[in-house]
């Protein structure tokens, strides 16, 4: 236990003084947590997941909030963790988009309906016990022509696994591919074939998407359009008789379906902005043969990477 508790204790002081091993070995062990908590506690788009886990790591934002753990084992560092910090961290991030989201208390029940007497956070703090959160998924992309040259193969790969959709794998990415992840060039090929399938699956969804918002917006411009035509006969015939009854009618009738069409739109809207192209991590991981924590990590890593790359070549040419 006295180990035990120094290694967390002492891993979490590295990571709050800087000491980059210290937090790449963090993201190595925390990283898939981090990455599938956004999933799991709060049902967030699988596509919007990679944002959260940047967001986490920029500016060190967890780093800052760890260093108030007072536990002592690594069972209560993993609920303080998912629990308290990665809530707290979510809701900042999910107010960035503008949203809001339900607090979360030190009295909030942890685990399933169905264990009957439920404990806290506040409780298993004090107590510690199991409790195993999971998780999944999803991206950044690419570098100006010298940042894209200072890369190493590898995290010329990485990119390219990223957006494979836009990039085709050259015979060396697959040679370094099939040796990352210790598999034949056959095996890697099929492998690779049934990646780049989902995701033609997946873009094929998203122009189906683009093509019912063109297809919503047409229908609500000609319908406006004749709103407006009916609202300037309205205001040019007299408030009686026949025909105002049936243009008041014809008004209220168009109102009432344009505001279906808005929602209608919203909704199909929402669902294109969520859709992403790039590959999810899970299946970057399995083309590799690692896991998607690792995947998280590494590309956590290169995004950073290209960040300053830029930002200097940007500062060269001024």
């Amino acid at each position: 236990m006295q180990q035990e508790t120094t290694d967390i204790l002492d891993l979490i002081r590295a990571c709050v003084a800087g000491d980059p091993l210290a937090q790449r070995r963090f993201q190595a062990e925390y990283g898939e947590v981090i990455y599938t908590f956004p999933i799991k506690k709060f049902s967030c788009p699988k596509e919007e997941t990679a944002n959260f886990y940047v967001y986490v790591f920029d500016n060190d934002r967890i780093f800052s909030r760890i260093e108030h753990f007072t536990g002592q084992t690594h069972e209560q560092f993993r609920i303080f963790l998912w629990g308290l910090v990665l809530c707290q961290l979510y809701i900042e991030w999910y107010r960035t988009l503008g949203k809001e989201v339900r607090e979360i208390s030190l009295h909030m029940p942890l685990g399933s309906s169905e264990e009957g007497e439920q404990r806290t956070l506040e409780d298993v703090l004090a107590d510690p016990t199991s409790v195993e959160p999971e998780d999944r998924t999803a991206p950044q992309k690419e570098a100006a022509p010298k940042a894209w040259q200072s890369l190493t193969p590898e995290d010329r790969l990485d990119v390219k696994l990223l957006h494979l959709l836009e990039y085709d794998l050259e015979a060396e990415d697959i040679r370094l591919l099939a040796e990352i992840a210790g598999r034949s060039i056959r095996e890697t090929l099929l492998l690779l074939a049934e990646v780049q399938a989902s995701l033609k699956h997946k873009d094929e969804k998203r122009s189906q998407l683009r093509d019912d918002l063109d297809s919503v917006w047409g229908w609500i411009l000609l319908r406006e359009k004749e709103l407006q035509y009916i609202n300037e006969k309205i205001h040019s015939c007299m408030p009686m008789g026949n025909q105002y009854e049936q243009l008041i009618a014809r008004r209220q009738e168009l109102e009432q379906k344009l505001v279906r069409r808005y929602n209608q739109r919203a909704q199909v809207l929402k669902k294109y902005e969520n859709s992403t192209l790039t590959t999810p991590y899970e299946d970057i991981a399995r083309l590799l043969n690692t896991t998607v924590g690792t995947v998280c990590s590494q590309m956590s890593r290169l995004r950073k990477r290209l960040v300053q790359k830029l930002a200097k070549e940007k500062a060269d040419k001024e």
